[in-house]
């Protein structure tokens, strides 16, 4: 992956003169000088390479917050409808997307569900579901599967694929309107098959096209894709995580720590880099059928990322969806940070972190409220009111804890850490902070999925009692009631 190469000054650090470091970035320079234990300047390498493997504590989350990446580029075309999400609610809205190794199509898919309400259709998930019914149940697995389409790669046509995703969407469009298809798939096997080795896909999109008219085509395009091969191979971001030394290392944290290892080597080896040559080059021959027919329509929105694994893509699509009128599900927050006093405010810069200050006493008058009511009132103000790329500091002053209802609801996961807020948030400002909070966080990733903030000095017990409260999606009732409150105040 690296950061971006720059000959500007950086903290006191310029890029390497070492012509076999050339694409470190004064960002790398300074975590391998400053932030990797055991490595200083003139320390020798070697010893700063053991040191760096033996520990598994190293923060690379810093690595994320202090690289700054260059801006992510839009070209939309001109058969793109700039309001394509109106139109008849009744009719699916349907988007192809396609973004290779280091774009992070796997993560961005997971937050447009979240975040739009949107459904995801793996094609790998396609056939494994209809190939078995389609072969009279003979295979029932992937191994059978597999060895299937090795004896048989004509088995099946993307003609046969494409209705399978039309028979997905007729399934689950009673409930839902809105489709993401991830049509070129990722394992060898059902690359190789006769669904995706033809050079033209015309006549079986434009059927497909006919039926549900596809939105657009999403290109997740890398100008600088030579980096992934230059920085180490990219690995899969699926939730699989771990746990070292009681931290749970997740896939990215994990991937970070390799990169960091491999800066310090000097790259990848040569096997990495035939893997990740093939995988990057099945890709291209792959989506390069299906982008030709929606570029002959003018219907891609191709987003430049310029380099690997750049996470302003995130914002970046959350902003684009919004002005394509894709109304977003507000009961899904970022970062809720819950505070007690105005000291602890204080401390926060929160024009930086873009986060937006309330008051519980603003929002519930009745300080005899019992705490599950406190709670959920702040749940459907933030449902109300929460713009895009917005965090939550929420100041709990007149709390009333002896709420003796009890949650049944489980904590997905509690975590005690001292650290600075940008571990949690990332900001896109390109000035600092008046000052960095640093201080001991009880983090709880709620029910649904957000990510709730304590001070040290709360109880455990309140902060789980907060977060399963908080967590508890909104009923239809209170979301009405805030949609009501929302058109008519």
């Amino acid at each position: 992956m690296g950061c971006a190469p720059s000959v500007h000054n950086w903290n006191g650090f310029v890029g390497s003169q070492n012509p076999a470091n050339k694409f470190r970035s004064p960002c790398c320079e300074f975590l391998l000088h400053n932030i990797v234990p055991g490595r200083r300047r003139g320390e020798n390498d070697a010893l700063a390479t053991t040191a760096a493997q033996d520990n598994d504590e190293i923060d690379l989350n810093l690595h994320r917050l202090l690289r700054l990446q260059p801006p992510i580029s839009i070209d939309v075309g001109s058969g793109v409808d700039p309001c394509c999400a109106g139109g008849d609610e009744s009719f699916p809205k349907v988007i192809f997307i396609f973004g290779g190794p280091g774009s992070m199509k796997g993560i961005l898919t997971q937050e447009l569900a979240q975040e739009f309400d949107f459904i995801t259709i793996g094609i790998e998930d396609v056939i494994f579901s209809y190939l078995p019914q389609k072969e009279a149940n003979t295979v029932q697995n992937t191994v059978e599967i597999n060895e299937l389409l090795r004896r048989n790669p004509g088995i099946i046509n993307l003609r046969w694929v494409l209705q399978m995703v039309g028979a997905k969407i007729a399934t689950a469009h009673t409930n839902v309107q809105r489709f993401i298809v991830d049509i070129v798939p990722e394992l060898s096997f059902i690359l190789k098959s006769a669904a995706f080795t033809a050079l033209d896909h015309r006549d079986q999109l434009g059927e497909f096209d006919k039926k549900y008219h596809v939105l657009f085509a999403l290109e997740l395009y890398i100008s600088a894709e030579y980096q992934l091969l230059e920085s180490g191979p990219s690995s899969s971001f699926s939730a699989s995580p771990s746990t070292s030394k009681n931290k749970k290392e997740t896939d990215e944290e994990r991937e970070l720590r390799q990169e960091a290892r491999q800066l310090l080597r000097g790259g990848a080896d040569e096997a990495d880099k035939g893997r990740l040559e093939k995988r990057l080059e099945s890709f291209h021959e792959c989506a390069e059928p299906f982008l030709a027919f929606f570029r002959k329509h003018k219907r891609i929105v191709r987003l430049d990322l310029k380099v690997p694994y750049d996470e302003d893509l995130f914002r970046t699509v959350r902003q684009l969806f919004v002005d394509f009128g894709f109304g977003r599900n507000n009961d899904s927050i970022r970062v809720v940070l819950f505070l007690q006093n105005e000291i602890q405010v204080d401390a926060i810069d929160t024009e930086y972190y873009h986060m937006r200050k309330i008051r519980l006493g603003d929002i519930c008058h009745d300080k005899d409220e019992s705490l599950t009511n406190q709670i959920r009132a702040i749940r459907k103000y933030i449902y109300r009111t929460a713009q895009v790329g917005e965090h939550i500091l929420v100041l709990l002053k007149g709390l009333n804890t002896t709420d003796s209802k009890r949650n049944k609801q489980r904590i997905n996961f509690i975590e005690y850490r001292t650290t600075y807020l940008d571990y949690y948030i990332r900001s896109n400002s390109r000035e600092s902070p008046r000052q960095r909070c640093k201080m001991p966080f009880r983090t709880i990733t709620s029910t649904q999925g957000e990510v709730c903030l304590f001070p040290e000095a709360m109880s455990a017990r309140l902060c789980k009692r907060i977060g399963n409260i908080f967590g508890e999606k909104l009923s239809m009732t209170e979301t009405s009631e805030s949609v009501r409150v929302r058109f008519f105040n």
